[in-house]
């Protein structure tokens, strides 16, 4: 009995009082409100209704804050409705709609729904992000309310290796043990840890990590992964566990799964990395070196047949290396040889070092997959081979894709299409209705438009950046999107061309929100504010919860002076801020002046003085306020006033200075000069103007 009570009492002593001690200071700094919580969306009310915002710290237990990872923007309502079609987009970027994140496949999507199921409230929710893997989705599937959508889209596998916790990232070191890294996340979303790990930053010197400004893949080219790589079965056996707990999760709670393969650039994107085997002799390696020198001549010169010899060679010597297969599969489909040149082109593929595509590993374990479950709780969809079929006969190349895993408006089409097509199948267990044709679809959500020109504009920049410079075919790119932006800027017009061709969408009611919102900016280009009213009216009907639309029209109210009407749409985007300091401000100031163009006195004072003592690092804005206070005191002829927030201002800006805040704002003397001599104190603001 003795060795009993010691045993329990080294148990309690060891491991009980310890682990709650640990949970009472869990729960004591959740309600101190210490670190964040890592839901993949946060729960807001609006006038008295529930709504669902993305968490724009859900990335951050992944990647580092500073590089601004994280969800697009979503606000929606929490209530089920019984004419609710909500459809969840999970995945990375090409999933997410880059480099056209206005007409991604989410919005193509929406669109073919909504004209299979006209009676429908069609909702789709995209929740995918730049640059994660199964890891990441595994934590949005995992975080997503229960039964608050109807279908889930799951398209993911680009970034396995690059990703978090991949042997190819660049931010964090590679788990071999599934285990080990669903532990290491728990923890991570702990307020202990987050309390811990901020208190480190503090006191060490700046880590280089923590300081990361988001570069794109050249981010990642220092770290190849070859197909031999031992790392390489932890990645496979990690993507099919997470995407079988993704599956079940997301049934679980009460949404159906479309499961897509994920189409690549076969044809057109040449590997990033090949690396040369390391078994060759120094004879073997400058054999190879030549063979690969002919072999392009032959090629430049049209000599195919020649060219595929030489190929052929230089893979007798190194049949691992990437670009070589890659090269072999050009020469064959020069040839007519489509079957055999798609054989070396998904070797190239899988060979490729910098493994930023969906390899025919990843896909074939998303097919298998699949055929586990039921039709009720999955769909699949074989993207891979609905896009073989809009290439035929050559694989998917620039023809669907802008480089090399992210899709061109075609491309889009052709998911939304099978997605829309998979989802109707389940819902109404018959053949749907024929979907939209590409035409109809970029009509509807104007396709393309000015954006559209930037975003090529943006992947000119891209592509000057590494790893794109050292594909084998790089200039080829190059004179793709030189051609791509020509014709898309053909396409586009002038401005009034662009509203001339939305009339008819608009006029037919087939037009989304964003739609116009485009028509909002091409109003103001042309200075018509009257339809900048029209369409800022029938946006704010179709979509309340974008903040970027609520300040444009509080802003045109406040250029008529409608000030009355400017404070409601002010207090409505502060729903929308998602808790960036400078846009609360923003919202902040411009309703103090509001209140006080309509003379609502103290509100505006009590909105404006909460700006500098609330939001004191917002130096601008809390000067612009104080600036508002002292000539609306002036003008008023309140002296007692005046001389109040002249004081309050100097004191402020004396504690800039103290606390070393001051040096993020050069300006600080200048400003306070203008404001002393705004209310009348010119000695003063002879003083601070010396004050630089």
């Amino acid at each position: 009995m003795s060795n009993a009570r010691n045993t329990l009492f080294t148990i309690i002593t060891v491991v009980v009082i310890p682990l709650l001690f640990f949970i009472v200071l869990e729960l004591a700094l959740r309600v101190a409100g210490v670190g964040t919580h890592y839901e993949y969306f946060n729960t807001i009310d609006i006038d008295g209704q529930t709504y669902f915002q993305e968490n724009p710290d859900f990335a951050d237990q992944f990647y580092p804050p500073s590089l601004n990872v994280g969800p697009l923007q979503n606000t929606f309502e929490q209530t089920d409705r019984d004419n609710r079609l909500r459809v969840y987009v999970l995945g990375g970027s090409a999933a997410m709609g880059f480099p056209h994140k206005n007409h991604g496949v989410d919005r193509l999507l929406a669109t073919q729904l909504n004209a299979l199921f006209p009676d429908k409230d069609v909702e789709v929710v995209n929740t995918a992000m730049t640059s994660v893997n199964s890891h990441v989705v595994y934590e949005v599937a995992n975080t997503l309310p229960s039964n608050s959508a109807d279908v889930a889209v799951v398209l993911m596998g680009n970034n396995e290796v690059v990703g978090p916790y991949g042997p190819g990232t660049f931010n964090q070191n590679f788990l071999s043990s599934m285990t080990g890294i669903r532990a290491l996340q728990a923890l991570k979303r702990t307020r202990l840890w987050q309390l811990f790990d901020r208190s480190l930053q503090e006191v060490q010197n700046s880590d280089a990590k923590t300081d990361l400004e988001w570069q794109g893949m050249q981010m990642f080219v220092d770290n190849g992964v070859p197909e031999s790589d031992p790392r390489m079965a932890s990645v496979y056996d990690h993507f099919e566990a997470n995407l079988r707990d993704i599956i079940d999760t997301l049934n679980a709670k009460g949404m159906h799964v479309v499961l897509s393969t994920v189409p690549v650039n076969l044809r057109q994107s040449a590997p990033f990395l090949s690396i040369a085997s390391n078994d060759l002799l120094e004879r073997e390696r400058a054999q190879f070196g030549s063979l690969r020198d002919q072999a392009r001549v032959q090629a430049l010169n049209g000599r195919w047949r020649v060219a595929q010899d030489l190929w052929q060679q230089a893979l007798m010597l190194d049949d691992g290396h990437a670009d070589t297969h890659f090269q072999l599969a050009t020469s064959l489909e020069k040839q007519g040889q489509h079957a055999v040149a798609r054989t070396h082109y998904e070797r190239a593929l899988d060979l490729d070092g910098l493994r930023f595509r969906a390899d025919t590993r990843i896909n074939a374990t998303i097919e298998r997959v699949a055929a586990d479950y039921l039709q009720h709780q999955v769909s699949f969809v074989h993207s891979l081979k609905a896009f073989d079929q809009a290439s035929a006969p050559y694989p998917p190349g620039w023809n669907l894709l802008v480089e090399h895993v992210h899709y061109d408006f075609e491309g889009n089409a052709v998911l939304a299409k099978v997605f829309s097509r998979a989802i109707a199948r389940h819902l109404a267990a018959s053949a749907p209705r024929a979907t939209l044709s590409n035409d109809e679809v970029a009509a509807r959500i104007g396709f393309p438009n000015h954006e559209t020109v930037e975003n090529i504009e943006n992947l000119q920049g891209m592509a000057d950046q590494p790893p794109f410079p050292g594909q084998s075919n790089y200039q080829d790119y190059l004179a793709f999107l030189a051609v791509e932006l020509s014709k898309v800027k053909g396409e586009v017009g002038e401005p009034k061309d662009v509203v001339r061709r939305r009339q008819r969408v608009l006029t037919e009611g087939t037009g989304d929100w964003k739609l116009h919102f485009e028509m909002v900016a091409l109003a103001r280009y042309l200075k018509n504010k009257q339809a900048q009213y029209y369409h800022l009216e029938a946006l704010n009907e179709l979509y309340p919860h974008n903040r970027e639309s609520q300040i444009n029209l509080a802003n045109l109210l406040s250029q008529d002076g409608r000030w009355n009407d400017v404070i409601p749409v002010l207090e409505r985007s502060l729903y929308y801020t998602r808790g960036r300091e400078e846009f609360i401000v923003e919202a902040m100031g411009w309703l103090g002046t509001a209140h006080l163009k309509v003379g609502n006195i103290q509100e505006a004072t009590d909105l404006l003085l909460s700006i500098p003592r609330t939001y004191p690092e917002q130096i601008g804005m809390s000067l612009r306020a104080y600036g508002n206070l002292i000539r609306h005191s002036v003008t008023t002829g309140d002296k007692s006033a005046t001389e109040r927030y002249l004081a309050s201002a100097e004191a402020y800006a004396e504690q800039l200075i103290d606390s070393g805040e001051s040096a993020s704002y050069p300006m600080l003397g200048r400003r306070m000069g203008q404001i002393m001599t705004l209310g009348g104190d010119k000695a003063a603001a002879a003083v601070w103007q010396q004050r630089r």
